[in-house]
């Protein structure tokens, strides 16, 4: 079992060392903004694929999505980022839910029930609506929610579609806090306020309903 743990770290730091590698070899990966935005405007598509692409597979190197939508905003504008964030959620949430409903033996292995057994009690429980408290509430794995629901045998249709409607919310506040469009000053200060009471209330929730089940 350490072995195969190994392994799987091992794995995943040679991927995350290729990509890396393939970003800094096409100029992705530097802090001079002059460069990156000739890199966009000199091809706006190819960098939406790309982003939409690392935005996708983050879910490989557990990285929170919170971070590209930030990235998104600020590289594409608050709605380009959102849209193309939104289309990554869709496809990152989908590859989540078809590992849990047909490889979660194999790839998440025997232990994911037993580590994850709250979790998957919970949905169990509440169904679609704790799958959408999880998703906004930032401190509930909702990566590792959409993989216990499929366990489960919940809906792909109605876990994507809870997902996008709870998540697009928050992706488009999340995009005014990453732009660096100067006008939008204010609404970043209500984004940031919105953000914070949302997800204050809905760890107080998520906290009481994981207290009850213990």
């Amino acid at each position: 079992m350490v072995l195969k743990k190994k392994y799987k770290l091992l794995l995943l730091t040679v991927l995350w060392l290729i990509i890396i590698s393939i970003l800094y070899s096409m100029g992705i990966l530097t802090t001079d903004m002059n460069k990156l935005s000739n890199i966009i405007n000199g091809n706006p598509i190819k960098m939406q694929l790309i982003f939409v692409f690392l935005s996708t597979i983050r879910i490989i190197f557990f990285i929170p999505q919170t971070i590209f939508i930030l990235a998104g905003s600020f590289i594409f504008g608050p709605y380009v980022g959102f849209a193309l964030s939104l289309l990554s959620l869709v496809l990152s949430q989908s590859i989540m839910y078809f590992i849990g409903r047909y490889f979660n033996k194999e790839l998440l292995g025997e232990e994911f029930y037993n580590k994850h057994s709250t979790i998957i009690d919970t949905i169990k429980t509440y169904g679609y609506k704790i799958l959408a408290l999880g998703i906004i509430c930032p401190v509930a794995p909702s990566d590792l929610i959409i993989a216990s629901a499929a366990c489960i045998k919940l809906s792909y249709k109605k876990c994507i579609l809870v997902t996008v409607l709870a998540d697009a919310p928050l992706i488009f506040l999340y995009g005014f806090i990453g732009s660096n469009i100067a006008e939008t000053y204010l609404i970043k200060v209500l984004a940031i306020l919105a953000i914070s009471f949302i997800s204050y209330y809905s760890f107080v929730i998520w906290n009481k309903i994981s207290k009850n089940l213990k």
